[in-house]
């Protein structure tokens, strides 16, 4: 396995160049003029709100799709031509049935764990699998079995294993599932704001035309302000919350009952498996192996 995030290394003079020098510049001009004079902070210091005065909340865009691709790269990704990104994260799954009160169901917890290699100018293919396990929605403790609240009755949960997605394409048009009809990319929605000492990267999922099933996925990504505006950092630290929307499980057997699920995550990237919370890491280890590192055999296409 290659070494997870393949950033950090010194950039030399190749065809990344072009990606990442002239728009880690960019993003830095772009912020100039709400940079304040501070000294190094700790990047865990920037996250906390201002102690007194009012709040800082500023948007601000690119007018080159490709700076705006290495904005999206460095906060969600890394800029190096090939590198692991491997997202902890915990979610709770919500019911949502017409004419009943909505309630928590089963939280997860779980990875996901990708690879990304440079395959043309400016574009990237990605590749990963997602491993998440159904904890209880009070205590937490790990579970197999879960309480349906709506229909009364005790259903089995599995843990949620995605390792069939074939990816996707990046580029500076946007994204490229690689399971679509067709090549081509659908813009990413990505609004950028700094707030205080932080930026955030603010994103919409929104579904393809086609789909008539309910989905929407949002997310609230952020990182610290003083990292970001160093154009020398391909990979910023990143912490993470959103939410969606999608139809019932399966495994739920909700029958005829109209409605669907809602969930909400927090999490953050990780610089590699090394740093998963000794619990999760323990179960991942016993259970799915396997899944503490990337496939990379479809990159061989």
């Amino acid at each position: 396995m290659k070494r997870a995030f393949g950033g950090g290394e010194a950039l030399s003079v190749s065809r990344r160049d072009a990606l990442v020098l002239p728009a880690a510049g960019a993003a830095a001009a772009a912020l100039a003029p709400f940079r304040a004079v501070q000294a190094a902070a700790d990047p865990e210091t920037t996250y906390l709100p201002p102690s007194e005065g009012r709040v800082r909340s500023e948007f601000f865009a690119f007018d080159d799709p490709l700076d705006k691709m290495a904005a999206e790269f460095r906060i969600y990704r890394d800029l190096a031509d090939e590198a692991d990104v491997l997202l902890w994260y915990h979610f709770t799954m919500f019911i949502v049935a017409e004419g009943r009160r909505v309630q928590p169901v089963v939280r997860y917890e779980g990875i996901e764990f990708s690879h990304h290699k440079l395959i043309d100018t400016h574009v990237y293919r990605v590749h990963g699998h997602n491993t998440s396990y159904p904890r209880h929605p009070v205590t937490g403790e790990f579970i197999d079995r879960v309480h349906n609240p709506v229909t009364g009755e005790t259903v089995k949960v599995d843990p949620t294993i995605l390792t069939e997605d074939p990816g996707m394409l990046y580029s500076p048009e946007g994204k490229h599932p690689l399971d679509r009809e067709g090549d081509g990319y659908t813009p990413t929605s990505t609004v950028f704001r700094i707030e205080d000492d932080i930026v955030k990267a603010e994103q919409i999922r929104v579904p393809p035309d086609n789909w008539v099933t309910p989905f929407i996925e949002t997310s609230h990504n952020w990182t610290a302000r003083s990292l970001f505006e160093d154009p020398s950092i391909t990979r910023l630290p990143m912490g993470t919350a959103g939410g969606y929307v999608f139809p019932y499980p399966r495994w739920l057997q909700m029958g005829d009952i109209p409605g669907h699920m809602f969930a909400i995550w927090s999490g953050k990237k990780l610089d590699g498996v090394h740093q998963l919370p000794a619990e999760y890491y323990a179960r991942i280890e016993r259970d799915n192996p396997e899944l503490l590192t990337v496939d990379l055999t479809p990159f061989d296409d």
